[in-house]
């Protein structure tokens, strides 16, 4: 748990607020670590310069088995978690590029998570100058998106006593994370005996008993939030497909409502196929959900820590983060934001520079009063 300490005198908050200096030191950290591809199960060429930055800081770092890259600040003992994703949804071809205009960085995971990993960075050299009086461990994790199925966070986890965690994200400065929204997800496969659009004309479709089945998932899955984010198949306009599948998300912010939903889509995807048609049902994700208790003292802090900088009252909500994992393991868990932004997953994703300050500002005052 946290020390309690529910409120962050102003006069030493507002020095935790990098200055101009600093700040510039992030935002051009943020373009060069967005500029190296690190997609899902693929993180390693940016965990090697994130380690780099670590070890020039004088900081024992190092990768652990599952690809995180690790650093303890001071003493045993179960310790205040910092994660930061390493890996964005991109995939490694994508071609990587930032540029600055009209106050923002416009590039695709400047935000997610470029950002939130350039933060640790100056969180890492703020505690290597003035080390906490409890232990702090920097997480820099891999696999927190899509079929990641928080793996990074969730090693770390099993292999390190944690007391309570803080999920940093470079989107949302204008709100907390306290919770964290249920998902689970599957890949439906479907494969059938292939031909000629004409000759083989009458053989089952794999792609069109896969398209039936989405109708059904999109149906059973209520009320819970159903996505069909992949579809592929086939192999020519004329040709009969021997294979095709598809990957649902669903999420609600209740765990039970999840896995009713859950249940449901399973029933409707093994519905009886016709002769030559076989349905494979892959889970391939599961995230547990989860709150903090009432009147947690890592939440009270996270709100004195933003006013004591300056920053208003923020919009308290469940997410899907790397907070998640600890929330699961009745560990107090939020997820912060760094700075304003919009358009994350999309190739013009964008953040705003200015509100960076005071975001990093509020991170270091939750981290000073919680340690």
């Amino acid at each position: 748990m946290c020390n309690g300490k529910a409120q962050y005198p102003l006069h030493v908050a507002k020095t935790l607020i990098p200055d101009t200096e600093a700040t510039a030191r992030i935002v051009d950290d943020t373009e060069a670590l967005c500029l190296i591809p690190a997609p899902t199960f693929a993180e390693r060429l940016r965990g090697e310069e994130v380690l780099a930055r670590l070890h020039a800081l004088h900081l024992d770092a190092a990768f652990d088995a599952a690809g995180n890259v690790v650093a303890r600040i001071g003493e045993e003992g179960p310790a205040l978690a910092l994660c930061a994703h390493l890996d964005t949804v991109f995939p490694a071809d994508t071609p990587l590029s930032v540029r600055r205009e009209g106050g923002r960085l416009i590039g695709p995971g400047v935000g997610d998570n470029a950002l939130g990993i350039a933060a640790l960075l100056h969180v890492a050299r703020d505690l290597a100058l003035a080390p906490p009086s409890s232990p702090v461990l920097l997480g820099f994790t891999v696999g927190e998106e899509g079929l990641g199925d928080l793996h990074g966070v969730s090693a770390l986890l099993d292999r390190e006593p944690v007391r309570a965690l803080i999920a940093i994200e470079g989107h949302g400065v204008d709100s907390l994370a306290v919770g964290g929204i249920a998902s689970i997800r599957y890949r439906v496969t479907v494969s059938g005996p292939g031909g000629h659009s004409w000759t083989d004309r009458g053989r089952p479709s794999a792609v069109h008993h896969l398209i039936g089945i989405g109708e059904h998932v999109l149906e059973a899955a209520r009320p819970a939030a159903v996505n069909i984010g992949t579809i592929q198949g086939g192999t020519a306009i004329n040709a009969i497909a021997d294979h095709a599948e598809l990957l649902i998300d669903i999420r609600h912010e209740d765990q039970r409502v999840v896995e009713a939903a859950a249940a449901r889509v399973e029933r409707a995807v093994v519905l009886q196929p016709p002769a030559g048609i076989t349905v494979e049902l892959e889970q391939v994700g599961n995230r547990p959900g989860g709150t903090n208790a009432p009147s947690e003292p890592l939440v009270d802090l996270a709100r004195a820590a933003r006013a004591a900088v300056g920053l208003g009252a923020a919009e308290e909500h469940l997410a899907s983060t790397d907070a998640n994992a600890g929330l699961a393991r009745g560990i107090p868990s939020i997820g912060m934001g760094i700075t304003r932004g919009d358009h994350a997953h999309r190739m013009d994703e964008w953040i705003a520079e200015a509100p960076i300050a005071l975001g990093v500002g509020a991170l270091l005052g939750l981290i000073r009063s919680a340690t």
